[in-house]
């Protein structure tokens, strides 16, 4: 069993330092671009999220990840509990990926997609899968998931026979990458956190529902 602290009440130091909660929680929507690592380490060199953001980031940490050739929406922030809720798989808050691959799918090969695939032992499968109109040599695929377990958009693509050329989170629960350009971050609005809030600790006999 885990202690039990009441803020505002109880005093909790660490080697003989109080620590405190922040006094107002940060909140920020991150266009990761490919090729860094949500990370606090470097691995081979390789540059993360905190060098390239800097102390526009600090104190905060990434709300799940996304790969090192993925690129997209990534949130930020200090809010533990509710980092905490939205990655519980229970909740099962929507992540929505658009996806270039080759060669175009064809009705079976959606099929295959619909069907799911082995993902670190476990059987997954898309909430939903739609084909947008191509571009270029490139068809584009949205797919929406319930979880975010380790490269799963890579291998529900790899299982149907396809390969993915760009990865891009465009939407996690109600918050959507909109206008956001690689690189650059914005502060959540208010009704934003709430429907984050919402979404994270709802509770239904029913289970999780997806928007």
């Amino acid at each position: 069993m885990g202690a039990s602290v009441t803020p505002g009440v109880d005093h909790v130091s660490f080697d003989g330092v109080p620590v405190t909660l922040p006094a107002e929680y940060r909140y920020l929507a991150y266009y990761k671009p490919r090729g860094i690592l949500v990370s606090r380490k470097s691995q081979g060199g390789r540059k993360t999220i905190f060098q390239a953001l800097g102390k526009r980031a600090s104190g905060l940490h990434a709300v799940g990840r996304l790969d090192l050739d993925s690129e997209g929406l990534l949130l930020l922030t200090d809010d533990g509990a509710l980092s905490e809720a939205l990655l519980h798989p229970r909740t099962a808050i929507l992540r929505r990926y658009r996806v270039w691959i080759r060669p175009a799918p064809d009705p079976e090969t959606m099929r295959k997609l619909a069907e799911g695939t082995i993902v670190e032992g476990v059987h997954v499968a898309p909430v939903r899968v739609r084909q947008e109109p191509a571009t270029g040599k490139s068809s584009v695929l949205l797919i929406d998931l319930g979880e975010g377990r380790k490269r799963e958009v890579r291998a529900l693509a790899r299982a149907a026979g396809l390969h993915v050329g760009r990865l891009q989170r465009i939407r996690f629960g109600p918050i959507d990458l909109g206008s956001l350009r690689p690189g650059t971050i914005r502060v959540l609005q208010d009704h934003e956190v709430a429907a984050l809030r919402r979404d994270a600790f709802r509770q239904s006999s029913s289970g999780a529902t997806l928007r």
